[in-house]
């Protein structure tokens, strides 16, 4: 174990046995000059530790760590990083990567901090230590965020802060505001400064608008094991809820006759009503492992469960009943994604009908900011863990990325990789159109005038279930200013606009009273 220490605060000159060590002191200028020799040296990993929080790590919670999932490994939150920077709360409110996660739990977080992380030094190569902010603490959750959008797998480590005391992490608003103007676009920039406007005074505002890198990301590129399947339990229960579409369920499981390997257990859960139910179509694949399940609960989030019940796999993997375009090797590349990563879940990335499909020109896997049960494999361990799908949001929405939510919160690496690409055919009947949801999509609503996404009431009780107040309130605002957003020429837009403020009583009063339904819901 060959580890380079870069160490601030180095009163009493601490023994290193395991590489070289750095004693440099806690500015911005020194540790750029740092970073670029340490790039040079032999070590695979680098550690960077302030003895002013606590003692350095020992080699069981170094080689601990090493083994652990991820490349980069940090204290945040421990430090007082899980809910910075507060600004952030503005534009990505409910993010499954900006959650609040219990700091005795190995998780996913791009929330690092130089003053306790441990780095693969390849990661060092693949991110550039911005130059925008004189404060090393801005710079630090900077690089985790550049990581984490790079593809590296970024983690809080328990491990690594278990002799760390509990802080409060201090930020000046202005240096935020520096972190979302190098992170995220123009529009996103200005209306956090906006619905922050008596906290940030003008000149920060111009000051932050002026000072904009444009630092390219390069791709990380994750090491790729031979044979990584070998000797693994790559045994999987395809669970598929259904409901009044047996045309397009007839049509994926001739796709999924051709997988190689061949899953287990096919579990539908057919939900279609008594009077409408028909199973003849099944003869044609007795080949198929298929169990049939009958339920007359209908809801996508029961029917699930009980594929989860049923299910007697290591995996499950959710997928819609109108899926098509599945490879013969789909299967397999979502297992080498989760025995390569350690991860715990695979998402695809499929391409939906109607909307404009993704660039998988340059493949890169990252952490999944969703849960996308028309795509996703995942251990049946963690789903149990969890408790499987909420039923309170059955025939409603998000009740997936509700779930998603829980499993992050659980500590689970969850994970998407933009080659692991099948067709959602988002058919117009069955499914959750029966259940009148989904009627006006985010991507409909940005080409037509007429037509507002609103936040529908289990949303905003998901929000409820795992954000705080301030943050499903700017959750709500966001949805606000969305119906005042469209996509077109300069004429499209401003009648937009004017029938945004048409309607803006209108929208409040529906929001308002979805508001009150959720917390209904939340609290029953």
């Amino acid at each position: 174990m060959q580890i380079t220490l870069v160490v601030f605060n180095d009163i009493n000159n601490v023994k290193w046995e395991f590489g070289i060590k750095k004693v440099i002191s806690y500015e911005t200028k020194t540790l750029l000059n740092t970073i670029e020799s340490i790039s040079k040296l032999e070590a695979t990993h680098v550690l960077f530790w302030d003895l002013s929080i606590g003692n350095l790590p020992n080699k069981h919670q170094l080689e601990k760590t090493i083994k652990s999932k991820g490349n980069l490994w940090h204290i945040g939150s421990k430090i007082g990083l899980r809910n910075k920077p507060f600004l952030l709360d503005a534009i990505q409110p409910t993010s499954m990567l900006h959650l609040s996660i219990d700091n005795k739990i190995n998780h996913s977080s791009w929330k690092n901090t130089f003053k306790g992380c441990l780095i693969e030094k390849q990661v060092l190569k693949n991110i550039s230590l911005s130059k925008y902010s004189e404060s090393i603490d801005i710079l630090g959750l900077d690089f985790g965020y550049k990581a984490m959008k790079s593809g590296i797998v970024t983690r809080y480590s328990a491990i690594l802060s278990e002799d760390v005391t509990d802080k409060k992490a201090s930020l000046k608003l202005k240096e935020e505001l520096l972190f979302i103007r190098n992170n995220f676009d123009t529009k996103a920039f200005v209306w956090t400064y906006i619905t922050n406007l008596f906290k940030i005074s003008p000149i920060s505002f111009y000051k932050a608008f002026s000072k904009n890198e444009n630092l390219a990301l390069k791709v990380f590129e994750h090491s790729k094991e031979e044979d990584v399947l070998v000797n693994k339990d790559i045994s999987t229960s395809i669970i598929i809820a259904t409901l009044e579409r047996y045309g397009v369920l007839k049509n994926e499981l001739k796709e999924l006759q051709e997988l190689n390997p061949a899953p287990k257990e096919i579990i539908i859960v057919d939900q279609t009503p008594k009077e409408k139910r028909n199973t003849e179509f099944l003869k044609e694949f007795s080949s198929l492992p298929i169990i049939y399940l009958e339920t007359n609960k209908i809801g996508q989030c029961s029917a699930r469960n009980l594929g989860i019940k049923t299910a007697k796999s290591k995996f499950i993997w959710f997928l819609d009943d109108d899926m098509e375009e599945i490879p013969t090797n789909y299967l397999q590349k979502h297992l080498e994604t989760i025995y390569s990563l350690e991860a715990d879940i695979s998402c695809g990335v499929p391409d939906e009908i109607g909307t404009n499909y993704i660039n998988r020109d340059i493949p890169k896997i990252e952490l999944s900011d969703g849960f996308p049960t028309n795509d996703v494999l995942v251990k049946r361990d963690v789903l149990l863990e969890v408790g499987g799908f909420d039923e309170k949001m059955n025939q409603l929405q998000s009740e997936d990325e509700e779930l998603g939510l829980r499993c992050v919160k659980q500590g689970a690496l969850s994970v998407k990789n933009n080659q692991l690409r099948i067709v959602h055919l988002r058919a117009n009947r069955g499914g959750l159109r029966n259940h009148k949801v989904r009627k006006i999509t985010f991507a409909s609503s940005r080409k037509k005038l007429f037509e507002r996404r609103l936040l529908h009431f289990s949303e905003i009780y998901l929000c409820l279930k795992h954000f705080n107040n301030k943050q499903v309130y700017n959750k709500l605002l966001l949805n606000i200013r969305g119906t005042f957003i469209v996509n077109g020429n300069i004429f499209k837009k401003s009648i937009k606009i004017l029938l945004g403020i048409i309607f803006l009583p209108l929208t409040l009063f529906k929001l308002f009273k979805r508001y009150k339904t959720a917390k209904k819901t939340y609290y029953e």
